[in-house]
């Protein structure tokens, strides 16, 4: 999965519904969804170059929050992530600690964006200079990663190395309704909860709205999704799977 770098920053792609991602035909991105718990002090995050030419890596940390509907990113102090560049030769792969620097208060949770950007190489030297670092913020690709932050008593992802009822997990509280804007259909979810809602798989009385990822919703926040112009519903039964959940769950109106 890839962008190119001249779409703004609120077109990146989401790399996400699967435990790793060929984030573009030379750089493997895994885990797509990593989550820094409350006694944790960083997660991991690999990069891995599959191209037969080395890479060369700018990985940030952006504040996430949603705002009118909109996704809303800006700089923050409270992951860092290390290293913060990274040169990656063909077949290798690297490690980024995603390190917590403050921690969300308990019974909350905060979202970031990992932005990890290829920055070009310039042609026929030796030393891999990266081109972007004399010219600027010139990306040749562009991935996004979810990134968030539980605050005490807080959980939300399945842990293989700690054994747990994934039915005592903090859960999203979504309902939606149907918009009609001119010729544009909108499904509006809100999350009145206080985790985040990774939202997939989406049907409508039966019919499918979105049969893969449809998006995120934060804590507190509301998010507009387009749908499909045709049919002949306006409201009904509304299902989607929710984070890890393995049945689709039922989304109340409002």
């Amino acid at each position: 999965m890839r962008i190119p770098f001249s779409l703004p920053l609120t077109a990146a792609l989401l790399l996400v519904g699967q435990q790793q991602a060929l984030a573009a035909a030379s750089i493997l991105i895994w885990p797509i969804d990593p989550v820094i718990e409350d006694q944790q002090p960083a997660t991991a995050l690999w990069l891995e170059n599959r191209d037969t030419k080395p890479v060369y890596m700018q990985i940030r940390v952006l504040g996430w929050k949603q705002t009118d509907g909109k996704d809303d990113y800006g700089n923050q102090n409270e992951v860092l992530a290390s290293p913060p560049v990274a040169s990656i030769a063909p077949g290798k792969r690297q490690l980024i600690r995603l390190i917590k620097q403050t921690p969300p208060p308990a019974g909350q949770e905060r979202a970031y964006r990992v932005l990890i950007d290829e920055v070009p190489v310039k042609e026929n030297d030796s030393s891999s200079t990266p081109a972007g670092a004399q010219m600027g913020l010139k990306f040749q690709m562009r991935y996004s990663v979810p990134l968030f932050l539980s605050g005490q008593g807080i959980w939300t992802k399945p842990d293989a190395e700690k054994p747990r009822d994934y039915a005592t997990a903090s859960q999203p509280q979504l309902s939606y309704r149907l918009l009609q804007q001119s010729s544009q259909r909108w499904l509006e979810v809100r999350n009145q909860g206080i985790v985040h809602a990774r939202i997939s798989k989406v049907t409508l009385q039966g019919k499918t709205l979105n049969a893969g990822l449809m998006g995120y919703v934060l804590p507190g926040s509301q998010m507009r999704f387009a749908v499909p112009p045709s049919g002949s519903f306006s409201s009904g039964t509304l299902q989607a799977t929710v984070n890890d959940t393995k049945q689709p769950i039922t989304l109340p109106s409002y």
